[in-house]
């Protein structure tokens, strides 16, 4: 596992400057939105019951049209990979449709880390996996070390990354209603593959979810994976989060924990 020392070396080392914010489109409209002074789980289940809505209100947004407009024609046009990355709305676009929305400004980091071979076992995707797994699910899904950026121009990866990107934007936008909405509905999605401890901590998702869930302390971070481990299974049972139901209720803690606060859950 990396420690935040190394990651934080691994970001200095490689950091680029860049110009490109992260832009955040307007919250939705009345009856298809979430807002702070709804309970969380009034907000999850408005939120869940909206979602064509809100997704296709993202599609519609003059910026996010833009935004992609651009990426298309990047890629369409770049002769390499750092090409897509050099530009800083295409890499925003990309970056943030694989989950590495926060990794965006990190324009050195992500070219070794993308060019990464994803067989080898001490690739810079692997390590930083430990840290956020969306590195090397990126590597292993485009394959750039062996395809270069004739991976985004595949039949069918301009229309992925697009609609990984409106999907990406809506979940920032219920996070911008709500803190932490949109990581609770992606939660969700992935709580039945944490079949084990290290892997709830090995998920950046999985880690801020549970751990903020149960009223662990953030610091917990500074313990050995044993030790983090056995916090996590003495105050949860792994095995509820196949159960929907279960991690509904769990996600509900997290939203009110972030939201004002309340004592841990022993689940």
């Amino acid at each position: 596992m990396v420690s935040s020392l190394s990651l934080s070396l691994a970001t200095t080392l490689f950091q680029t400057s860049s110009s490109g914010g992260v832009d955040v489109t307007q919250l939705y409209a009345s009856g298809s939105s979430t807002g702070s002074s709804l309970p969380p789980g009034v907000a999850l289940k408005q939120a869940e019951t909206n979602e064509a809505k809100q997704l296709d209100q993202v599609r519609k947004d003059p910026q996010v049209k833009k935004d992609l407009a651009r990426y298309a024609k990047v890629v369409s046009t770049a002769k390499t990979l750092n090409d897509v990355l050099d530009d800083p709305v295409a890499r925003k676009v990309f970056m943030k449709a694989n989950g590495l929305g926060d990794q965006t400004d990190f324009v050195g980091l992500a070219k070794k880390a993308l060019a990464s071979d994803p067989k080898d076992a001490k690739s810079l995707a692997k390590e930083l996996s430990s840290v956020n797994g969306n590195w090397l699910d990126t590597v292993k899904r485009f394959d750039f070390k062996s395809l270069g950026v004739t991976a985004l121009r595949l039949t069918g990866a301009v229309a992925q990354v697009t609609g990984d990107y409106v999907a990406e934007t809506r979940l920032d936008n219920l996070d911008q209603a709500t803190p932490g909405l949109g990581s609770a509905i992606l939660f969700k999605t992935v709580a039945p593959t944490l079949t084990t401890p290290l892997k709830v901590l090995g998920s950046a998702l999985g880690r801020e979810v549970v751990i903020t869930a149960l009223g662990l302390p953030k610091a917990i971070a500074l313990q050995s994976l044993d030790a983090q481990s056995k916090a996590i299974t003495q105050r949860l049972d792994i095995t509820k989060l196949k159960d929907p139901e279960f991690v509904d209720k769990l996600v509900q803690r997290y939203l009110i924990q972030i939201n004002g606060g309340a004592g841990g859950v022993t689940a």
